[in-house]
């Protein structure tokens, strides 16, 4: 239920118990009826409003229980690419350093034989 849907069910419930007196025409006051039914819709109101924002409450809890669950999962994925990207650069650097040794050991080892790119 919406808040403009809230106030239409107070006012209609305000509405409801001011026009009771009015029904009996101007010379009759409300009947104890008319005043309890005019409790009872006031009354109505308030519990449909507390049900209402009930009802938001837990839908807001339900909410950050599972956006915290989201955040911590993709944070942990976060942390696991990140160590995926580190573990990378490193076998990257190791595979360029071993590729550089073992092209230098050729060219010392054997200076007469080039290699692709050598002039």
């Amino acid at each position: 239920m919406s808040k403009f849907s809230i106030f239409i069910v107070l006012a209609a419930g305000l509405a409801m118990f001011s026009l009771s007196g009015c029904m009996g025409g101007p010379e009759a006051p409300p009947t104890t009826a008319d005043i309890m039914r005019g409790h009872a819709a006031n009354i109505q109101s308030e519990v449909d409003l507390k049900n209402q924002l009930a009802e938001d409450w837990e839908r807001g809890a339900a909410l950050v229980r599972t956006g915290r669950e989201r955040v911590n999962e993709n944070e942990q994925s976060i942390r696991e690419a990140n160590e995926q990207i580190e573990q990378g650069k490193r076998e990257i650097a190791e595979g360029n350093r071993l590729m550089k040794r073992s092209e230098d050991a050729f060219r010392e080892n054997f200076p007469g034989l080039s290699l692709p790119g050598q002039r």
